[in-house]
């Protein structure tokens, strides 16, 4: 089950997974894992304040003229495997990228065998990113944190993604 709020500059989404805390971490935080599920597109780490976040354009979104990198930012706070503050820089489009970066918070909690993730995306200054991310630009973006985070649990749970892969 996923659970969404949404206000004019803060989205908070919570999913629970039937998966260790650790594996959730791995799952986003490891580049072998995280292109596996979503949209297919990698996303690299430094987990120590000041290090690079990059995520990269499948191979599909390359042919459709994505931009390389798709999203970039940095690692504010990481604290394996329970917390990660990073900032989210979306270069969708020209709107995206004229848009300040907004910050996202992972957070992550084992209740009793069943973590709990909440993602807390702020995006002050950022609209065009927040209705991508928001999941209403399903035409276009494919569902944002909702379509993402639902497929984190199918992928986890199932070991296969909600596209089949």
């Amino acid at each position: 089950m996923t659970e969404t709020q949404t206000s004019t500059t803060t989205q908070v989404h919570r999913v629970w997974i039937k998966a260790s805390v650790q594996r959730v971490w791995d799952a986003i935080t490891d580049a072998e894992w995280n292109g596996r599920y979503g949209y297919g597109a990698p996303s690299q780490y430094d987990l120590r304040p000041g290090g690079l976040f990059l995520v990269r354009p499948s191979a599909q979104m390359i042919e459709f003229g994505a931009n390389d990198p798709l999203i970039d930012g940095e690692v504010v706070e990481a604290d394996p495997p329970t917390r990660l503050v990073q900032t989210w820089h979306a270069r969708f489009n020209d709107e995206t990228i004229a848009e300040p970066a907004s910050r996202l918070t992972w957070e992550l909690a084992d209740v009793n065998g069943v973590t709990t993730l909440t993602v807390t995306h702020e995006l002050i200054g950022a609209p065009a990113t927040s209705a991508f991310t928001d999941g209403s630009k399903v035409g276009e973006a494919g569902g944002g944190w909702p379509f993402l985070l639902s497929d984190l649990k199918t992928f986890l749970e199932t070991g296969r993604s909600m596209a089949g892969a």
